[in-house]
């Protein structure tokens, strides 16, 4: 009887040992449903156990590398690329997530484990990372080459370590020739007319006495809007209606208000407000890719999640960039400082002109309406609380570009991005309709790019 029960017990634990051990199922095949729940346990485990810190390393030099260094759009665009060569490798690891560019119906899982999934998964991130970004903004090269080979060296050299290059180099690849087709963004001359309410380049005398210099009548990024979207499936979709009409009272209202509100000398705006506008006095994307940064800590996301909220956010910030450029050059309303110097031959009885009014900081060369900063502050609050499910987190938020040492705290998605869209009009650059319905564009264009992209993945995949 002893005997039995020794034998009966041994065959239990063989039966356990070879129906749910880890890496007697990875790369078997689907071989039957009856391994399919011990399957997609065993890669959900792997994917959970994938600490973040390579991801996180990462997305913080390509901020060093690039943030305020280039127009919005450009920054928003090299944000985007790698950010989605990052995602774009780990689900060629393990399809967690859909991919933006390379396809993952034929990856090889064969012999993953805990042990290694690690070695695989940082080779492929940091490889896809570096590819991206130097090709890209190859000024960057030199820290690149030298992260990467920090990067690679702390891995153990195996075949799942050049299995995780291969797979690196191929997302970047991927993403880089589905970009291919982008258009340089530059200057052109601009001239559609005197008329009230129409964009003008009288701001010019300014900018050349306040670098950076532009080109006589220029306008920038003016072919923005015959971009593909990145995660949006028109440019327009999301466009906000006209703007106010220059004889309206709810124009005179906006108008007053930048005009007390933005400039060098005004003396109504408030040391809080004053505070604001300096505070986000750069490009939205930087910012808001360091939020998602330190949510993903804060939150303890581990790297797969954490590689999806970082190219979500950026895949909302380049698209909420080219949908509001296509409104622009649609509506080419003019920007405050072309309106306050005119305000006495507009039409509208109820403004009064100040030809030497100037702006607290220099407009970017492109019409008003919506704003650009608004728009993108508003799509990535959307992602954030579609990501996290719900609109309160608290966090805090630096600015080193522009106020280095101060912060700022928030205790909801909602709150940042209302005081980044409302920064502008104590800027001088934007007007308040500008920046209220950029948000609100913002807040479309970050839920429809969350529920349509990067959707986690059914398994079997």
């Amino acid at each position: 009887m002893k005997t039995y029960s020794k034998i009966l017990v041994a065959l239990i634990v063989a039966a356990a040992t070879s129906a749910c051990g880890p890496d007697a199922e990875i790369g078997a095949g689907e071989k039957g449903e009856g391994n399919a729940y011990f399957k997609k346990s065993y890669y959900d485990a792997l994917v959970k156990s994938y600490k973040p810190e390579i991801v996180l390393k990462w997305n913080q030099a390509v901020g060093l590398a690039i943030e305020n260094k280039m127009p919005t759009i450009a920054e928003a665009r090299i944000y985007a690329m790698t950010m989605l060569s990052m995602h774009d490798a780990l689900n060629n690891v393990i399809p967690k997530y859909e991919p933006y560019a390379i396809l993952n119906a034929a990856i090889n899982r064969k012999d993953l484990s805990k042990k290694n999934i690690s070695q695989i998964a940082d080779a492929a991130v940091s490889q896809a990372a570096h590819d991206a970004l130097v090709n890209l903004f190859p000024a960057a090269q030199g820290d690149a080459d030298d992260l990467l080979a920090l990067c690679l060296s702390e891995i153990e050299d195996s075949e799942f370590k050049t299995r995780g290059i291969t797979i690196g180099m191929d997302a970047a690849s991927a993403v880089l020739a589905k970009r291919q087709s982008d258009a340089p963004i530059g200057f052109i001359s601009y001239m559609m007319g005197t008329e009230p309410g129409i964009h003008q380049a009288n701001y010019l005398p300014y900018a050349i006495a306040n670098p950076p210099v532009w080109p006589a009548n220029a306008a920038y990024g003016a072919n923005v809007g015959s971009y593909v979207p990145f995660g949006i499936a028109a440019t327009d979709q999301f466009r906000p209606g006209p703007p106010f009409v220059v004889s309206s009272a709810a124009y005179t209202a906006d108008f007053n208000e930048v005009k007390k509100l933005g400039c060098t000398t005004c003396t109504e705006r408030t040391a809080e407000q004053t505070e604001i506008g300096s505070f986000w006095k750069v490009n939205t994307s930087g910012p808001m890719n360091t939020i998602a940064r330190n949510l993903a800590m804060q939150e303890k996301l581990n790297g797969w999640e954490t590689a999806r909220l970082l190219a979500l956010n950026q895949m909302a910030q380049i698209d909420a960039n080219i949908a509001s450029f296509e409104g622009k050059y649609h509506y080419n309303f003019w920007l405050p400082i072309t309106a306050i110097r005119a305000g006495d031959t507009d039409g509208n009885d109820d403004t009064q002109g100040d030809v030497n009014w100037t702006p607290t900081a220099i407009p970017p060369p492109t019409p008003d309406y919506p704003s650009t900063p608004a728009t993108a502050g508003g799509a990535s609050a959307e992602v954030f609380r579609q990501f996290f499910r719900t609109d309160n987190k608290s966090f805090i938020v630096t600015s080193p570009n522009s106020l280095p040492g101060v912060e700022r705290s928030y205790t909801s998605f909602s709150a940042v991005s209302k005081e980044n869209a409302v920064s502008r009009i104590y800027l001088g650059s934007h007007f308040r309709n500008s920046c209220l319905e950029g948000e609100k564009q913002g807040q479309e264009i970050g839920k429809y790019v969350f529920e349509n992209n990067l959707r986690e993945i059914a398994y079997p995949f």
